[in-house]
């Protein structure tokens, strides 16, 4: 306890900190503003049945998929290993990666079809699909 009172008296360790709560907290705003639009699109299209709708959801999915990628792996990976000093290391590092990707992607489709499904049931009445 003592020594964490010293660390949040350092002004250089609470700007560190500091720094790493922004980062977090701005990189979950982004990812839910962009769930946001996505989700908001895919009411439209389950509403209206309209074409356009589903091209605009679809972009807009693609999109969402694409700055997940950037988070995951275009950006500095989430460390599999200490050294990535071999060719194997490297490649599974970025299949790690890609998967963590895919997964992150895949829940928040999940979470965003069941947000629109309830939104709309409760508006509209059932919805299919």
């Amino acid at each position: 306890m003592h020594d964490w009172l010293d660390r949040l008296s350092d002004e250089r360790f609470r700007t560190r900190i500091g720094r790493r709560f922004e980062a977090l907290t701005d990189e979950a705003f982004n990812v839910l503003r962009w769930t946001l639009v996505v989700g908001f699109a895919r009411y439209l299209s389950v509403e209206t049945a309209s074409w356009w709708f589903d091209a605009i959801y679809w972009v807009l999915s693609a999109l969402l998929f694409g700055y997940l990628a950037s988070r995951f792996l275009l950006r500095p990976e989430v460390p599999i290993f200490a050294a990535r000093d071999r060719r194997w290391k490297r490649i599974v590092q970025t299949l790690v990666n890609y998967v963590l990707c895919m997964i992150a992607f895949m829940v928040v489709m999940w979470a965003l079809n069941r947000l629109v499904g309830a939104i709309a049931e409760y508006r509209f009445g059932p919805v299919a699909g």
